[in-house]
């Protein structure tokens, strides 16, 4: 992703207060960062413990308070699901498809910080809304492709028209997304196994329109982290021969089936490269938050109107947790030592980022 000097700057001058201060402090009268690990988990878990989703669009132009649907409820039915989507099948299919698409790429001269963006994203639509017709995966698509552009092109300033033109593509995408589900529960479309199925069942209660938010805030999701996972991956392969030698001699006698059945335990040097990449090229660097209730800690008290700062990339540099933070050293994850809450790859703290705002 794109990072400008000045958000290195203040990403320096934090690590910096971080590591003087304690973790805890203000940044200024209504902003609090919070980068001790274990602060950080438990006020962010009391942050969005009772998260409930809008109400209903009918109930808000009634004026009237529709019944509560808790986020947590929403997630539930996803983490099953993900257990079917990341067995070995889906993996050997998510592979396909990522292979598929750079075959496509292979005749011209890459970016491979965009590429990476580009084929993560595609690859994993159809985790989250499979079977779209070619029509609509194109729309889908689209949008996918303007979200990136946002996340690794310098930010310039948009004309007017532009803009319409981003929330044109942005309301295409959902009517797609809206289409599949209506579909899918009169039963004019089969069931799917991907994330928006699970949805389709909550209608009833979820309405429409949260339904679809929903959705499309899992589409929003996947245009952005994995990518720049994939980005920093080749980062590191491109620039360690050494370590690039020991993953091609660990990986090139392995059964495929083998590797997505087991990944960590067929292919454990790879295993700990991923690792240790994720650590020091944190997806998401600094995450600003609204506190929604009272919040007291033994450090703290924020209330709402006020924010808190969370930041993978400063708890992953920390030197209270990690010895010689600023070396990748993928053989530090050889040790049974567990690093808890000071190793947060899938950005633990940032995943109710895109949900919470639907």
């Amino acid at each position: 992703m794109a990072v400008s000097p000045g958000e290195e700057d203040v990403l320096r001058d934090l690590r910096a207060r971080s590591y003087a201060e304690g973790g805890i402090f203000w940044v200024s009268d209504d902003e609090l960062a919070v980068f001790d690990p274990d602060a950080a988990q438990q006020i962010n878990t009391a942050n969005f413990k009772d998260l409930v989703l809008p109400d209903k669009l009918g109930d808000l132009v009634r004026g009237r308070t529709g019944k509560p649907f808790h986020w947590q409820d929403i997630r539930a039915v996803w983490i099953a699901q993900m257990r079917l989507l990341s067995d070995a099948e889906g993996l050997a299919q998510l592979a396909a498809r990522m292979t598929s698409l750079l075959e496509e790429r292979l005749d011209r001269p890459l970016d491979l910080a965009w590429a990476a963006q580009e084929v993560s994203a595609q690859a994993l639509v159809p985790v989250v809304v499979a079977g779209l017709s070619a029509d609509d995966t194109v729309r889908v698509l689209r949008d996918q492709t303007q979200k990136i552009r946002h996340l690794v092109t310098e930010v310039t300033r948009e004309t007017f028209w532009q803009k319409v033109i981003d929330v044109l593509i942005q309301v295409s995408a959902g009517l797609v997304v809206r289409r599949e589900l209506r579909r899918r529960a009169s039963g004019r479309l089969p069931r799917q196994l991907d994330l928006a199925d699970p949805i389709v069942d909550l209608l009833p209660e979820l309405g429409m329109d949260r339904a679809v938010d929903a959705v499309t805030g899992v589409l929003t999701a996947i245009a952005g982290p994995p990518g720049a996972a994939a980005a920093a991956l080749l980062y590191e392969l491109t620039r360690r021969p050494d370590w690039s030698a020991r993953l091609t001699r660990e990986l090139a006698p392995l059964r495929p089936a083998d590797l997505y059945a087991a990944p960590a335990r067929v292919a454990p040097v790879s295993h700990r490269f991923v690792k240790e990449t994720l650590r020091m090229w944190s997806p998401t660097r600094l995450v600003d938050r609204s506190v929604r209730t009272e919040i007291r800690h033994e450090k703290a008290c924020l209330k709402p109107g006020q924010s808190y700062l969370l930041s993978p990339d400063i708890l992953h540099h920390d030197p209270r947790c990690w010895k010689d933070p600023d070396t990748f050293d993928p053989d530090r994850w050889l040790t049974a030592e567990s690093h808890g809450a000071c190793y947060v790859p899938g950005s633990r703290q940032s995943s109710l980022s895109r949900c919470s705002s639907s």
